[in-house]
């Protein structure tokens, strides 16, 4: 069963890339959609809609190939290999198009060209883009949680308006929505422990991003800064990012480099 036909065509699509065979669409309508291996081969995949229902179901098909496998997938289109590459692109934003070839060969054996290439990678950083987008969209959202769930908090956002903004006819078609500028958080929790006059330490695990940004990872207030406070705290860190991924991080103190034990990670 599949929600729509784009479902199930995904899920062919998907098919053919992993198996390298070079299936297509035969018939695709409103009601019907059939999927057939190239001339030869007794392979194919009947879907059809529902009665009375949006969701669609397969309802006949033989699953035996008898072609030799493909390197070039017709129906693997750029939308496909956007989503299967979204967390390459996410993580390096600035790969470069023959990494993206050589993985597709290496992956799934199928040929990329450089064209292919670069209409993938857009589309995922439109859909990222659109991703970050929508989340700046909810900054408000975000901060009345915040201070829902930590009353006595201060949340404090600034959003800057185009120049245009301030003209009593601006140009048609100009974007005068609001922009995220800047948020300040003060979370009430921190505030009254650093207030207290019993003192505490702020443990801070602060990284960089693809883009050369840093940015905070996780926080702590505890009693003092000694070995088993920052072991409890790399102990957190080390379940939330995985050991994998904290054997790679360099770990400073007061500006200087220090050898994490990942025995305390195991």
């Amino acid at each position: 069963m599949y929600v729509d036909r784009n479902a199930f065509k995904e899920c062919v699509t998907s098919y053919a890339v992993h198996s390298g065979r070079g299936i297509w669409f035969s018939k695709c309508d409103s009601h019907r959609c059939k999927a057939v291996c190239k001339e030869g081969c007794k392979w194919f995949a009947y879907c059809h809609k529902m009665k009375r229902e949006d969701s669609w179901q397969l309802t006949s098909c033989y699953k035996k190939h008898t072609c030799s496998k493909a390197t070039k997938i017709g129906i693997m289109s750029s939308q496909w290999l956007s989503k299967a590459f979204m967390k390459k692109i996410c993580e390096n934003p600035k790969i470069k198009l023959r990494s993206l070839i050589k993985k597709a060969h290496s992956k799934w054996n199928v040929d990329l060209t450089m064209t292919k290439a670069a209409r993938v990678k857009q589309q995922a950083l439109d859909e990222i883009n659109d991703t970050y987008g929508e989340q700046y969209r909810r900054i408000h959202d975000y901060a009345a949680e915040l201070l829902r769930s930590n009353p006595g908090s201060t949340v404090q956002i600034q959003v800057e308006r185009p120049p245009e903004f301030e003209l009593e006819t601006p140009p048609p078609g100009t974007d005068l929505r609001p922009r995220f500028q800047r948020i300040y958080i003060c979370l009430e929790a921190c505030k009254r422990s650093f207030m207290t006059p019993y003192g505490s330490q702020l443990l801070t695990a602060i990284g960089w991003d693809p883009n050369d940004q840093i940015l905070p990872i996780a926080y702590v207030v505890v009693e003092a800064e000694t070995k088993d406070s920052w072991r409890w705290f790399l102990l957190n860190l080390c379940d939330d990012l995985g050991v994998d991924k904290i054997r790679w991080c360099t770990f400073m103190s007061d500006q200087q480099k220090v050898t994490l034990n990942l025995n305390l990670c195991n």
